[in-house]
Formats: structure tokens, sequence, C-alpha cells
């Protein structure tokens, strides 16, 4: 198991029963130091406080895996307009608008994520519900413009 696949399993549990659902984790080294990126997110609302629970939550787990008594760790929320990458992502923001556009189109998709199985994604938009295969999907990121709809 590569070591952003076992920071990822063993940190996404521990940030799981604070309320916080790990998004995306990278480790990156240069020389002798070592820099952990976490991106953390919370239904209720992703600030600050969240943030600083979550690297409180992390840092001795990561130094552990590591092997790294000092590294440098990263926290940050998703953003109000993040890019979706994997298709576990499409779950993590049931609920939200966002902007697809699908290989072949030109014209952006709007809606608000209903549900997705990690091979599809059904999206309210205005025309009714609509189901996505996520192969089909070309870009995708969230819609803070659509908040409040």
């Amino acid at each position: 198991m590569q070591e952003n696949e076992r920071l990822f399993a063993e940190l996404e549990p521990l940030l799981s029963e604070a309320g916080l659902t790990l998004v995306d984790l990278s480790v990156s080294r240069s020389g002798g130091s070592v820099q952990v990126r976490i991106t953390v997110y919370s239904p209720t609302g992703t600030g600050t406080n969240e943030c600083a629970k979550a690297h409180r939550i992390s840092y001795m787990k990561v130094a552990e895996i590591l092997a790294n008594p000092g590294p440098s760790l990263e926290v940050a929320s998703p953003g109000i307009d993040r890019v979706l990458r994997a298709p576990r992502e499409w779950s993590i923001f049931k609920g939200k608008g966002v902007r697809v556009l699908l290989r072949g189109e030109t014209e952006w998709l709007l809606g608000r994520i209903e549900s997705a199985d990690g091979s599809t994604v059904t999206l309210s938009c205005h025309g009714g519900p609509r189901v996505i295969e996520l192969e089909a999907v070309s870009k995708a990121r969230l819609d803070s413009s659509r908040e409040g709809d």
C-alpha cells in the first residue's frame, strides 16, 4: 500500500468520528522534509475551526505513519467551487450545486447532486432528474452560485 493510500485509510475514520469527511490527501517530499496536504469537509460548514480540529486529530498519526517527527501538515476546506476529481466526491457533496461538462458537449449542465453510486450520478436539473455516467463527464465543479436555489 502506498503511503498516500495508507494515510487516507488511517485518517478517514479518525476524521469521520469528529464529523469531518476526508476529501483529498497528498504527500510530497523534498530533501528531508515532508509536506502533507489534506482537504476536509463538513456538511454544516468547513471553516477554520473544522480545519484546526482536523489538524489536531491528524498531526500525530501523520508523523507516526511517515516516521517523521516534524511533517508539515496543511489542512484546507474543499472550496466553494471545487473541481470534482474522484468518483467518491459526488457522494460527499450530495445536495450541492454542480456544473458538469459532458464529453463532446460545449454547454455546461447545471444541477444539484441528488445521488451517486460511484459510476453514475443523478442530478436534479430544471427539466427534471438526469442520470449521468461518470465516464461521460469531461469536467465538473461545485457551483456556489446554485446554493440557496
